[in-house]
């Protein structure tokens, strides 16, 4: 099943119904985002050991429960946007109005729970115009591009608390600084790549510990297995030489001289696609990093099997 699949068919499925859940406890959010991160990871491929942050944002979805809550602050916009004197645009009003004035004691039911989404999201200005002699209400396009916008600023903002949390995150952020699909998964999107694009994704998505090792192959020491095996160790300077004579036909003289000075963790980070400069033209990246994963997959083969 592919990311697209999954946002089209089956999260609507999954959450059918789901504007009119209201007062999820903790325990009900935990098992929804369960299902997500699940998922995330089968879609990709990658073990159940790897952190759900790392294999939702890695396709660039977002949590379960703000889609969720997108889909309620779309079906609030069903309520404001009838003529004034119609039916339900009535009822609402006189609901809304009800809880604003005895929000303590109402604490239960669509309205309260969509209140209170709307002050998370700092999108309550329409509730207080909503009830304003002169009000105005955006069309359905202008709010959904505010709701979009505002759960992409909150959810980012959130995804950059937990990032900056960890220290297991460390290398992730730098190769993945925002919730967007994965730049292999764009890069790698013929089937001609998919299985490199695989290996190259459980190294985006890899635990590291940066600590003292003695390399087997060389006698050397290193802190990163990965930066080793393809920018350090001898055993596989030959697969180093046949891909910078690749790149020379790829990117001009100066291009290739200034990936060519990086340090050797720099150049792994630019190799896996992490957006650090170098940063070509959109095609020339393309080239660039296709060959990049493909160098990558094979040093680790050429470290590993021989």
């Amino acid at each position: 099943m592919s990311v697209d699949q999954y946002s089209k068919v089956v999260i609507p499925i999954a959450l059918y119904g789901s504007e009119l859940w209201n007062n999820l406890t903790q325990t009900n959010i935990s098992a929804i985002s369960r299902f997500q991160h699940f998922a995330a990871k089968r879609i990709q491929g990658l073990p159940t050991s790897t952190r759900s942050d790392t294999a939702e944002s890695m396709v660039g979805l977002n949590r379960l429960p703000a889609i969720i809550e997108y889909r309620k602050l779309m079906f609030l916009h069903k309520f404001m946007s009838p003529p004034s004197g119609s039916v339900s645009r009535d009822i609402f009003i006189r609901k809304l109005i009800l809880f604003a004035n005895d929000r303590f004691r109402i604490t239960l039911g669509f309205i309260p729970d969509v209140c209170q989404i709307l002050f998370k999201y700092e999108l309550h200005e329409i509730v207080n115009n909503l009830l304003s002699p002169q009000h105005y209400i955006p069309s359905k396009l202008e709010w959904k591009s505010s709701v979009k916008n505002a759960i992409l600023r909150k959810e980012t903002y959130l995804w950059d608390q937990r990032m900056a949390a960890n220290r297991d995150f460390t290398f992730f952020r730098i190769l993945k600084p925002a919730i967007e699909p994965a730049v292999v998964y764009k890069v790698s999107n013929i089937s001609l790549y998919r299985n490199i694009m695989l290996v190259i994704a459980r190294l985006w998505t890899r635990p590291v510990t940066l600590e003292n090792q003695l390399c087997l192959k060389c006698n050397n020491t290193y802190r990163d297995e990965l930066v080793h095996v393809t920018c350090e160790c001898p055993s596989t300077l030959a697969l180093r030489n046949q891909f910078t004579d690749s790149l020379a036909s790829i990117l001009l003289s100066d291009e290739l001289l200034r990936v060519l000075e990086l340090d050797s963790v720099s150049q792994t980070f630019r190799f896996l696609g992490a957006p650090v400069e170098p940063i070509f033209d959109t095609p020339t990246e393309t080239l660039f990093l296709r060959n990049a994963f493909a160098f990558i997959v094979n040093c680790i083969r050429a470290y590993f099997e021989h």
